[in-house]
């Protein structure tokens, strides 16, 4: 039986976990609800100890990332197969979950990453800016990965715990390239990489994404490879 975990990272987000972490229950694929509230001034901490989610409180800010690779560390702890992320403002769909799901029920599938881009509102609503330095980011992923990938800022993926652990994942960025150099990660373990069309839903939240944080999508593309850490890992995994 395959046990699963959700994990958000959430900074300021009193006005939608609570229900993101509703909707994630309703669907009947998530075990556990993992929450890493990256120290929050607002009361998410407290909106998520009101639900049956597991809380992790940063003692100090440890940005997007490093939010993450915390709530990794916990799902790995607990043992789960299969891990989803989606972000705690609600500009996921935790109905959509299902489409991951059904990918990673293959066996030649181990990392799903959601399209945006799929949905032409969305792509007709982005700014040009934004439409523009996203394409370059996918183009760039895509070519050093030799396969299109649409959407590698896309913050909705799912992925095998159990290859997950064997990437060097906490050595990965505290910013928002570790969706990036995740991408690489599993495709140099030789890992299935697809795509699944997903929603995203605007409401009041905004985008605290910078022009310099799109420049820094585009670094693990010609960084990552040169990691020490990287190859030891790979080469511990080649002799498994």
């Amino acid at each position: 039986m395959t046990d699963t975990a959700a994990v958000l990272p959430a900074h300021n987000e009193e006005s939608h976990v609570q229900d993101v972490i509703a909707r994630i229950g309703e669907t009947g694929l998530v075990d556990h609800t993992i929450v890493v509230d990256d120290c929050s001034s607002d009361e998410t901490a407290a909106r998520v100890e009101a639900t049956d989610a597991l809380l992790l409180s940063n003692e100090r800010n440890r940005d997007y990332g490093g939010a993450i690779k915390r709530g990794y560390e916990r799902a790995i702890e607990l043992g789960v197969d299969v891990i989803f992320r989606l972000d705690a403002d609600g500009q996921h769909d935790p109905d959509e979950l299902h489409r991951f799901s059904r990918k990673l029920e293959r066996s030649d599938c181990q990392y799903v990453l959601g399209n945006r881009f799929a949905d032409p509102s969305f792509r007709d609503a982005m700014p040009l800016d934004r439409r523009f330095g996203n394409r370059i980011v996918a183009l760039a992923t895509s070519l050093r990965l030799g396969k299109r990938v649409h959407d590698p800022p896309c913050g909705y993926r799912a992925m095998d715990a159990n290859v997950l652990a064997q990437t060097p994942y906490r050595s990965f960025s505290n910013d928002f390239q570790i969706g990036v150099e995740e991408i690489l990660a599993f495709d140099s373990l030789g890992a299935g990489i697809d795509e699944v069309p997903i929603s995203c839903i605007y409401a009041d939240e905004e985008s605290s994404l910078t022009y310099y944080d799109g420049l820094k999508f585009l670094y693990p593309n010609v960084t990552w490879w040169n990691r020490p850490e990287t190859s030891t890992t790979l080469e511990q995994f080649a002799r498994r």
